[in-house]
């Protein structure tokens, strides 16, 4: 989500960086500007998709290729400054958004069926930077096919209809995976946190295990936030799996999953079997790091002599 967060961003600095470009008579750096952001855009997305996949990111690729495109863009040339920089920069267009679109109809982003139409429009983009391309190589700017079918207005449409069509897939993929996510496993089971807890106090007996990757925070500084909330995904599933007579389940984003349970277990055997699961399931992500649980029993027994002996909170057993 980081990724794709910074290529909207990105966007928005290059719409500024082409306004103030117009607005400036066109000076080089501006426009390197421009074409560096527009280049970091469709390059950062591609990164989130490979991020959502679980693969390596490939930061340095972008990085190199904005790098190249901006150079270009400011080195000494008998192209009208309004145009240079054009031709590398649709090359690098034309490339992320193909591998954008491949990376779409692979692995958990392809199994998404919205996935589809970020496939199709991110090809169509391509082709249309791709055409470009080879208009302005084979006729040059001034050329009949150039000037009717590839002019800056409709290369400006073009691109924000793509942008705006990507933005809204990119929502509908989130909210889907939530939709699934949500119904995996017992059906109904998951509900947010602040809904857990409140009916935790509505229903006498009923007891919460909270159960805490302890090293949380250090997977999501040394192997980033992808890593770290497929860590949390997968202690979901193990809790379910573990516990099939789970009222309800809910997580947070620090690293801790809430299940809500009729009463409180008689052994510690669910706990046992929550983390000899999570061990498993862990174990092939992070170098196998981050396998350690810390898990907490609130209990509410009788919720109102709760209230009066705890000052309104149910007590934490460890």
């Amino acid at each position: 989500m980081s990724l794709w967060l910074t290529a909207s961003l990105l966007v928005v600095l290059c719409t500024i960086s082409y306004l103030a470009e117009a607005q400036l008579e066109h000076p080089p750096l501006v426009a390197a500007l421009g074409n560096g952001a527009m280049l970091g855009a469709a390059g950062f997305v591609w990164l989130g998709c490979r991020s959502f996949n679980r693969l390596s990111i490939r930061l340095g690729w972008v990085v190199a290729a904005v790098l190249a495109v901006m150079i270009l863009t400011v080195l000494p040339s008998s192209v009208d400054p309004t145009r240079q920089g054009m031709f590398p920069k649709l090359i690098g267009l034309t490339a992320f958004s193909a591998l954008t679109a491949f990376e779409s109809r692979r692995g958990v982003l392809g199994s998404f069926r919205v996935s589809w139409v970020m496939t199709i429009a991110q090809l169509l983009y391509a082709l249309y930077a791709g055409s470009r391309a080879m208009a302005l190589s084979l006729q040059g700017h001034d050329g009949s096919l150039f000037v009717n079918y590839f002019n800056v207005e409709i290369m400006t449409t073009v691109s924000l209809a793509f942008v705006l069509v990507n933005t809204i897939v990119l929502v509908l993929i989130r909210i889907e995976e939530l939709v699934v996510r949500r119904g995996h496993g017992v059906r109904g089971c998951y509900m947010s946190l602040r809904k857990l807890v409140a009916l935790h106090r509505q229903r006498a007996g009923s007891a919460v295990l909270s159960i805490e990757i302890l090293d949380f925070g250090v997977i999501r500084q040394a192997y980033g936030s992808a890593h770290a909330q497929e860590l949390v995904t997968r202690l979901f599933d193990c809790a379910l799996r573990s516990i099939p007579n789970a009222l309800a389940i809910a997580s947070d984003r620090d690293g801790t999953v809430s299940v809500l349970l009729p009463h409180p277990p008689a052994d510690h055997d669910v706990i046992t079997a929550v983390k000899s699961e999570y061990r498993t399931q862990s174990s092939g992500l992070a170098d196998g790091y981050a396998s350690t649980l810390k898990t907490t029993m609130s209990v509410a027994a009788n919720v109102q002599a709760k209230q009066r002996e705890n000052g309104g909170m149910p007590r934490a057993v460890d």
